[in-house]
């Protein structure tokens, strides 16, 4: 490694997340052919308080922090013994993430090839089970006087490297380094042999942690270069940095097409349960603003919790909410700008009329002066373009999605629903997404914004009734 100009580098911090958590000790050994030329040790202020597990880990306190320089202020000395040099940390994504986070903030852009020693030493030494410091100092019998303080844990970084010389072969050593810094960007548990496995065509992909739990599920046009881009993106993001912290593993299911990857990716969401896609798991309840008549007569609107939603009351719906509040804020936004009555509506109790009849809103409909007709009509007009989009076909219709000339996969899809899904090649077909003939809000989105596009049209076919119920029975025998 002499033929690197190294900076070994530890850094401690208030939390783990680089967006939000900050830097409070920086320390740096710089090798230059096989020798510690520079060291560079300081305490830096974050700003802010520190955490009290912080403190107990560490020893830093806040009164230790009290009169260190800013970030700003050692940037420019940092960045010079920086320069050049091969960024080297255990765990490096975590290190560097840091220091770029707080580089950023001012107006720096650095960056630098990376050697994490983690990897490192999983790829030279695959039969031991743990790579982290603590067993490495163990290991080696590496002496370390304040384990959590930066220059000293940077300091075992430099005597694990340098003992590799005398346990390692030079042309291995060299060999190992040289394709770490190639693929610097994968995460220290994820090998480059894990990555050329997987497909660079369409699917879904899921990462794994190291018990087996599922972390994330996404999909792509392109497995192999998505998976990537999460782990190049990663010190732009503190989700994407915890995530690539975590797995161990990926799984990828290739499909025939976009539409296969989507749906399928939203069924392993709600099947699997990823920690990382909780947030954009729609509930399995639907909260529905829904169109109902009054006994006299008045087009009005109840706020509904539904586990399914048949193809049936598709019509009557007028939005779908994540909370009651937005569904009641929608109802009345409307009501004030197509003057219809909130009593009516039923967001409004109590006698006499309506708060819209004094500003002249409401025309009435609260004490029986406007015809339910003219009413009505309003209301329809007031939530035409919000509720669920009319199916754009007379019937049932068949996608088809091919990979080459004889494998793919076919949806049969009715009022939104998709009511069957099977893959087949030249010899068997197998059932695909499980479908039960109801409305999902979540396929719902994924079909709007598939078959709306004309440029889709090509690969879907509209089928009669005879043929429908003909592809159901294949489609469940499957």
């Amino acid at each position: 490694m002499n033929s690197f100009d190294l900076a070994i580098v530890d850094v401690e911090t208030t939390g783990t997340s680089p967006g939000y958590d900050r830097v409070i000790e920086v320390g740096v050994l710089k090798i230059k052919e096989g020798k510690v030329v520079e060291t560079y040790s300081t305490l830096v202020d974050p700003e802010r308080s520190i955490p009290f597990h912080i403190e107990n880990l560490t020893g830093i306190t806040s009164k230790d922090l009290s009169n260190a320089p800013t970030f700003g202020d050692i940037k420019d000395q940092l960045m010079q013994v920086l320069e050049g040099c091969v960024f080297v940390a255990h765990n490096a994504r975590f290190d560097y993430g840091f220091l770029r986070s707080e580089f950023g903030r001012e107006g720096i852009d650095f960056s630098a090839r990376c050697l994490c020693t983690a990897r490192l030493s999983r790829k030279l030494f695959p039969h031991e089970r743990r790579h982290g410091l603590d067993s490495i100092i163990q290991r080696y019998g590496i002496v370390c006087q304040n384990r959590h303080r930066a220059l000293d844990d940077a300091q075992v970084l430099w005597e694990f490297l340098d003992l590799l010389k005398d346990r390692v072969d030079a042309s291995r050593l060299m060999a190992a380094v040289q394709e770490l810094l190639k693929t610097s960007a994968l995460p220290p548990h994820i090998d480059q042999s894990m990555i050329k496995s997987l497909p660079d065509s369409a699917g879904v992909y899921i990462f794994y942690s190291g018990d087996g739990s599922p972390l994330h599920v996404g999909e792509s046009a392109n497995i192999r270069n998505d998976v990537l881009s999460h782990f190049s993106n990663v010190y732009k993001s503190s989700k994407e940095m915890a995530l690539c912290q975590q797995v161990r593993d990926i799984k990828a299911i290739k499909t025939a097409g976009e539409l296969g990857a989507l749906l399928l990716k939203s069924h392993l969401i709600r099947e699997l349960y990823p920690i990382y896609n909780r947030r954009s798991l729609a509930s399995r309840k639907l909260l529905v603003a829904k169109r109902v008549l009054t006994d006299n007569g008045y087009f009005s609107a109840a706020i509904d919790s539904l586990n399914v939603l048949p193809p049936s009351d598709l019509p009557d719906i007028l939005g779908i909410f994540r909370t009651k509040r937005k569904a009641k804020e929608f109802l009345l936004t409307h009501a004030r700008e197509h003057g219809l009555c909130p009593k009516v509506m039923g967001l409004e109790n109590g006698n006499g009329p309506c708060s819209f009849t004094e500003p002249d809103i409401c025309h009435g409909a609260c004490a029986g002066e406007e015809s339910q007709r003219s009413y009505n009509d309003r209301f329809m007009r007031a939530f035409a373009a919000s509720g669920i989009k009319a199916w754009p076909f007379s019937g049932p219709i068949l996608i088809e999605e091919k990979n080459g000339s004889v494998e793919g996969e076919a949806f049969l899809i009715d009022q939104w629903c998709i009511v069957g899904s099977f893959r087949f090649d030249d010899t068997a077909t197998e059932r695909f997404v499980p479908a039960n003939y109801v409305f999902d809000y979540d396929s719902y989105k994924i079909l709007t914004q598939f078959l709306l596009d004309p440029r889709k049209h090509a690969r879907l076919r509209p089928i009669t009734y005879d043929e429908f119920h003909s592809l159901l029975e294949k489609f469940n025998a499957a």
